[in-house]
């Protein structure tokens, strides 16, 4: 009987699996990381022995359980593993979990998985989920770029690294473990599959970026990763699973304190010229455990051009937080999913606001002062300030402005 939990729930509910080609391995390159998991999750190095050996290959892409493993409504590219031995169904979001983002391609069914999103549609996208992923986002369906495992990589772990310096605790977010690239085989059957269904142009935009090869990201999450997109359908559909409206107030101040902290160590949550591609702070991704499932989107300060841009991004990333809150609030009180509410946005910004300049406040670390770019979008207590912020590096008229008419 094998002591890694992970290789034992799959042997238990009956996976396949392929031999592992990591390409990171985070108990070698993040050390730090690792030790800092192993404080709340004892069995880690056990299973990071397990995943450089195999890596577990679910049946099919079904939404539902598995024995120890789900998959959560929506999660097209990601299958969870609850870590505890926990014998009754309906108490698997309770333990922590290691995901598995990217397995699809290795699926032995793949091709029907495809043919579905072909039809499937995305979210509130007027495209089904296998054109919005390469038509809109630049991105081939049903899979993880290889380029995008080790972004996203890179980004979070650059995140848990200053947030344990800073905060003396890994941030509520994803900890990449390892990274497996898919073989040869693997993506030549991929990029066939991808050829089949699509039509030339959404080909086009994606054959270069998946004939790179696709990755598999394993990550670990201290509780079931349910996004707020997720909780209105599994609230009415699966025990156990949901928020109280009582504790949703405990919810919302995590997203608060999470966000000030991000501010601090140096990125954005959002900026303008990834609109399309999704936040941390969106419905999509922003957790009801208040933590965020999603880093790669994250920009640090020093990408950002000027301190008009810095301002702007900072408003966006606000702005998707309070519609986060706001579609949260809605699910609280059972609001159906496709209903607005022309009250709740406006209101949502007024309740943000107290809130999250408390936690900007409260989380500066020691020694040091907010960025005064921060407190000058959401500290605006004078009418020159408001002025001063809107008018903060105003874009100059005409072309090479500074020697116009010189």
């Amino acid at each position: 009987m094998t002591f890694d939990p992970v290789r034992r729930h799959a042997e238990h509910a009956g996976f396949g699996d392929v031999p592992s080609d990591l390409i990171f391995d985070a108990e070698r390159d993040r050390p730090s990381i690792v030790d800092a998991v192993e404080r709340i999750c004892p069995d880690i190095r056990q299973i990071l022995a397990g995943l450089r050996q195999k890596l577990p290959v679910a049946r099919t892409a079904t939404e539902g359980v598995a024995g120890q493993f789900y998959r959560l409504p929506g999660h097209y590219r990601s299958l969870c593993c609850a870590i505890p031995d926990l014998a009754d169904p309906d108490r698997l979001w309770e333990g922590d979990v290691i995901t598995f983002k990217g397995t699809e391609p290795l699926l032995a069914d793949f091709d029907d998985y495809l043919a579905w999103m072909m039809t499937a549609r995305f979210r509130g996208s007027d495209l089904p989920i296998g054109l919005h992923f390469p038509l809109v986002v630049n991105v081939p369906p049903g899979a993880v770029p290889l380029d995008e495992c080790d972004r996203e990589q890179r980004m979070a772990a650059a995140v848990h690294e200053r947030h344990l310096s800073v905060y003396g605790e890994l941030a509520q977010a994803p900890v990449p473990l390892v990274i497996h690239r898919c073989s040869p085989k693997d993506t030549i059957r991929y990029v066939d599959a991808l050829r089949r269904h699509l039509p030339p142009q959404a080909f086009d935009r994606v054959e270069a970026r998946a004939s790179a090869g696709c990755g598999v990201t394993v990550s670990y999450y201290p509780t079931a990763p349910i996004r707020v997109d997720d909780l209105r359908v599994l609230a009415a559909t699966t025990p156990g699973i949901g928020i109280a409206a009582a504790d949703g107030e405990d919810t919302i101040a995590a997203w608060c304190r999470l966000f000030a902290r991000l501010l601090h160590l140096g990125f954005m949550p959002f900026a303008p010229w990834n609109k399309g591609r999704g936040s941390c702070v969106d419905p999509g991704n922003a957790c009801i455990d208040g933590g965020f499932a999603d880093l790669l989107m994250l920009v640090p300060f020093h990408s950002i051009p000027d301190d008009r841009w810095f301002r702007l991004s900072l408003l966006a990333s606000v702005g998707m937080l309070r519609h986060t809150i706001a579609v949260f609030a809605a699910s609280l009180r059972g609001a159906p999913p496709t209903r607005s509410d022309p009250l709740l946005e406006p209101l949502t910004q007024i309740f943000l606001q107290p809130r999250l300049l408390k936690q900007i406040e409260t989380e500066t670390p020691p020694n040091q002062r907010p960025d005064a770019r921060l407190l000058s979008c959401v500290k605006l207590d004078t009418l020159d300030a408001l002025l001063t912020a809107a008018t903060a590096d105003a874009p100059r008229d005409g072309p090479y402005a500074q020697g116009a008419g010189s």
